[in-house]
């Protein structure tokens, strides 16, 4: 398919290349006094005959050259079992969908692929748009790239990655605890370590804080709450 493709790109070169570059001049080597010698644009209707027939035939030629090559690059970009040919590139990317938000070492670690080759594989999955990466502080975490996660839902899917994380959520979703010192008894962390988890979750607008008195509590923002239903069970009432 390529060969043919350069074929006939090469043959509409060609013919453009024939009909292209018009350059009118006199016929004298000595222009008479008064005629022009600058030369002047003409309009298509005063060129040629056969230069008009060429043109009208390179036409459908340019259009069909045209659509072979787009129907070329986008059977290429539809070859998704192709790229995943490779069984170490395939494994690699059955986990990070299995495994959505998973960092680097950690994938290293459950596939057994050594870092440079895992970068490598990672590279090619990237630069085919088949997976996609999140930066957080200098570790990548990564997803399916196929419009199943929007960025807010990484967001969270990064956090669940992480078990003490991914415990209070699940607290706080079946409404079992709220307070920092419920959250703590109930995952058995110190109130401080439940703070630390907390700040982060409030930053990244997963979770939101209500102060009443000296006692702070803490809820599961409404605009993430379905998604972690979803991943974490169903949300107690």
């Amino acid at each position: 398919m390529k060969r043919r493709t350069l074929l006939l790109l090469l043959a509409f070169a060609l013919v453009r290349a024939v009909s292209a570059g018009y350059t009118v001049s006199s016929g004298h080597l000595d222009p008479p006094s008064g005629l022009p010698i600058t030369p002047r644009e003409i309009s298509i209707l005063e060129l040629p005959l056969w230069i008009l027939l060429i043109e009208l035939c390179t036409l459908p030629l340019e259009t069909f050259a045209g659509f072979w090559a787009w129907i070329s690059l986008r059977c290429r970009g539809l070859s998704r079992e192709a790229l995943l040919d490779n069984p170490v590139r395939s494994e690699i990317f059955d986990r990070i969908r299995k495994m959505p938000g998973i960092h680097l070492r950690a994938l290293s670690a459950v596939t057994g692929t050594p870092m440079g080759t895992l970068r490598y594989h990672l590279g090619v999955l990237q630069e085919n748009h088949t997976i996609t990466s999140l930066d957080e502080g200098g570790h990548l975490h990564f997803y399916e790239n196929s419009g199943t996660y929007t960025p807010a839902q990484q967001t969270v899917l990064r956090h669940l990655r992480n078990e003490t994380t991914r415990a209070i959520l699940g607290e706080l979703l079946r409404g079992h605890a709220s307070s920092r010192q419920e959250i703590a008894d109930a995952v058995g962390i110190s109130a401080p370590a439940v703070s630390w988890h907390m700040k982060r979750l409030a930053k990244d607008r997963i979770v939101q804080e209500e102060k009443t008195g000296r006692t702070v509590r803490y809820e599961i923002r409404d605009d993430v709450a379905d998604d972690l239903t979803a991943w974490l069970g169903k949300k107690e009432t």
